[in-house]
């Protein structure tokens, strides 16, 4: 099937190049198609694809909002064949009707005044650019877009405050972060932050740190760090048992095979020691990290990626049965899928993202506790995410956070950056949200927004910063402390938030 989409900007021209270049079809689960697209001089887009009905993304600069990833759905229905797409105001009226849809679903709700207006004002918006000439009708359009935006963020959040205040405390809630240095003996005051907002700690259990030498497994630095948290009473999270990506693998496991059992059987062997050396201790585990297509540096099949899956989740089941097991995801909207991009293995035709690849897991019945959700500045309006997590539900797991950061300023990467990681940061978690530049107060803003969305869905059980401080974050300048060691507003934000909920760590 073809479709032909145009996305105009406010001026009514077409957008710019990289915007366009942006454009993906995806299915009705929202597992994307490869792009296969052709752009004339006027900026039309012949989208090619292998279905009879597609849902439509691209990542897009709307002035009044910010820079992110932009969906239309039709209202559900997806589009067929037929005519020319108006790209922004079908994203326009989709986020219209998904917002109205969200209002409708909770019995009671009444969004606020300013929800309300702003709902109002979008409609009003698409009302008038339908009597508009084209310049000025592409301008209502896309207005009338970053007010949709904006009014599908507080409607959802209102609506997860709502949830929150009719229900006690979540008693089991883990509010995480990654710990790798921690009691931070050198760095002044960064324990007493990390004791203040976090009740849960993920420590490294990559294979090329614990064992760089084959059968010879080094666990002194996990003690001490499992150590410190015990003492502090905090709990911890091993991660990742396994991961095919090559900055976690030493040299002896490049000659591993599927094929000759070799992969499988390091897995039980390395899966049973870790987890019977910290058994009573840590009962969490990320079991396997991003296997879907993404980190695959033993250039597996689909299948075998599944049964390799299969394979970490039965060695933890044999090692530690009362251990819960996360697997974990990254890329949760599959925007890579469409790039016919991976960091290491082979480009299908159809690359598996974490839905697709969660969703044969299910079919495998691999027997696994939780999905793992990474969530990098994911540049998606809140209503999206709330959609994403939607979405999910049907497998009947619960869900754990593993990896978030949105920046408090704008940090350019360092020198030795890796061009799979230059993708991540400078594509794949490149965005701005409702404002043209990061700050403090956004970035707490973030957190405010992201945490009461999160916290109000039952599925979600543990959310976890990717890191505590600047010095130690992926994705540059996310911590919560800045690199001298100075608190941010974050960090009050989300201490305050705790404790309206009943937490106070």
């Amino acid at each position: 099937m073809d479709l032909t989409v145009r996305i105009l900007n406010g001026q009514g021209n077409p957008a710019s190049r990289d915007e366009i270049a942006t454009l993906f079809a995806a299915d009705l689960d929202y597992v994307p198609y490869r792009r296969n697209n052709a752009v004339s001089r006027d900026g039309l887009v012949t989208m090619t694809i292998p279905a009879e009905k597609a849902i439509l993304q691209a990542k897009l600069l709307v002035p009044g909002y910010g820079f992110v990833w932009i969906s239309a759905d039709n209202r559900g229905r997806a589009y067929g064949k037929g005519g020319e797409i108006n790209f922004v105001r079908e994203a326009a009226e989709c986020r219209i009707y998904d917002t109205e849809t969200l209002i409708a679903s909770e019995p009671g709700f009444v969004p606020s005044v300013k929800a309300q207006s702003m709902l109002a004002d979008a409609k009003t918006l698409l009302a008038l650019a339908e009597q508009a000439g084209s310049a000025k009708a592409a301008e209502l359009n896309l207005t009338a877009l970053a007010v949709g935006l904006w009014a599908g963020d507080l409607a959802v959040v209102e609506r997860a405050r709502l949830r929150i205040a009719k229900r006690s405390r979540r008693d089991g809630f883990l509010f995480g972060c990654a710990g790798f240095e921690y009691p931070y003996e050198r760095e002044a005051g960064l324990k007493e932050i990390f004791d203040q907002v976090f009740n849960y700690a993920t420590l490294p259990f990559y294979l090329a740190r614990v064992e760089p030498e084959p059968g010879k497994p080094d666990y002194s630095t996990l003690e001490k760090l499992q150590d410190a948290f015990e003492k502090s009473g905090i709990v911890t999270k091993g991660h990742p048992l396994w991961w095919a990506h090559t900055a976690g693998m030493p040299p002896w496991t490049l000659d591993l095979r599927w094929e000759d059992g070799t992969i499988s059987w390091e897995i039980e062997r390395v899966i049973s020691d870790r987890v019977r050396h910290f058994a009573g201790r840590i009962k969490r585990y990320d079991i396997i990290n991003e296997a879907h297509d993404w980190c695959n540096a033993w250039m597996m099949k689909q299948d075998e990626l599944i049964d390799m899956t299969i394979a970490c989740a039965e060695a933890v089941r044999n090692a530690g049965p009362d251990c819960q097991t996360v697997v974990n995801t990254c890329f949760m909207f599959g925007e890579n899928a469409a790039d016919s991009r991976v960091q290491w293995g082979l480009v299908n035709e159809r690359n598996m993202v974490p839905y697709s690849y969660i969703k044969k897991l299910e079919e495998a019945r691999c027997d696994y506790d939780v999905i793992g959700m990474q969530l990098y500045c994911p540049s998606r309006d809140m209503l999206a995410i709330d959609k994403l997590y939607d979405r999910f539900s049907v497998f009947g797991k619960p869900y754990h956070i593993t990896e978030l950061g949105v920046p408090s300023h704008e940090q350019d990467l360092p020198p030795s950056t890796t061009e799979g990681d230059i993708y991540c940061l400078r594509y794949m978690y490149k965005g701005l949200w409702h404002e043209m530049n990061w700050s403090e107060r956004l970035q707490a803003d973030w957190i405010e927004d992201f945490y009461t969305l999160s916290y109000a869905r039952p599925e979600v059980e543990a959310l976890t910063w990717w890191s505590i401080w600047d010095n130690a974050s992926y994705v540059p300048a996310a911590g919560i402390v800045h690199g001298d060691l100075r608190p941010k507003e974050g960090v009050q934000r989300l201490r305050k938030l705790e404790e309206s909920w009943g937490f106070n760590f």
